[in-house]
């Protein structure tokens, strides 16, 4: 990868910032970040986190010099220069979605807007999304733009609870709450799937990776294990 699509820079006495330019996409960090994470010593990096188009590289300080660390993350983009990743080669997940009365929370806000639940369900659930970044709490993944006829502003003041599950829209982001936890997105629906466990892998997804959204039916949402 030709180094002017690339910086790379301190944060702190044991971190490193590797930041692309727009022409490198999410497929590609996901992908690149992965590699890192499987060629890496344990001994002296600790954490490899990449959040749209940076990775940021933690090590030991005491263990490996900045230089060293510079050197080994220079090898190992130079090792990917040919990647090219777009949308089609990433993983896909696909994710049910009850998107009824009971679970859609923020239902008048689309309808105040004149989009009533079946063209919110037909808009939704018609891209393909990427993982952009994880964050906020365990297993939350922020995920690519929705078309902007469903783009709607996040509340003024959170829920204190969103129950686990439920699938949202913040401005033109939409993700999935992966546990119960307080939050201020548009509440549409909700997945019966789990997205979070205490055991490896703990998340079924990663930064670079495809999500797209289907939508099913109260019976469907409650026989895969879904709670209203």
């Amino acid at each position: 990868m030709n180094s002017d699509r690339y910086s790379l820079f301190p944060v702190s006495e044991s971190s490193l910032m590797l930041e692309f330019d727009k022409t490198v996409s999410i497929e590609s960090v996901g992908y690149l970040a992965q590699q890192m994470r499987e060629n890496v010593s344990s001994s002296s990096i600790i954490n490899v986190v990449p959040s749209y188009r940076t990775i940021l590289v933690q090590y030991l300080p005491f263990r490996v010099s900045e230089s060293e660390i510079y050197k080994y993350i220079q090898s190992i983009i130079l090792s990917f220069e040919q990647i090219t990743l777009s949308s089609e080669d990433a993983k896909t997940l696909t994710i049910p979605v009850y998107y009824g009365k009971e679970t859609a929370l923020d239902l008048k806000r689309f309808e105040d807007k004149g989009i009533h639940l079946e063209q919110l369900i037909e808009v939704h659930t018609q891209p393909i999304y990427t993982v952009s970044a994880i964050g906020f709490t365990p297993g939350f993944a922020y995920l690519s733009d929705v078309p902007n006829s469903i783009s709607i502003p996040r509340h003024a003041s959170p829920r204190l609870n969103v129950p686990a599950g439920s699938v949202a829209i913040a401005d033109s982001k939409t993700a999935v709450y992966p546990s119960d936890s307080p939050g201020g997105w548009n509440v549409i629906g909700r997945t019966p799937l789990g997205l979070f466990s205490d055991h490896a892998p703990f998340i079924p997804f990663e930064v670079g990776n495809n999500i797209t959204f289907t939508s099913i039916s109260r019976d469907e949402f409650i026989q895969l294990g879904g709670k209203l």
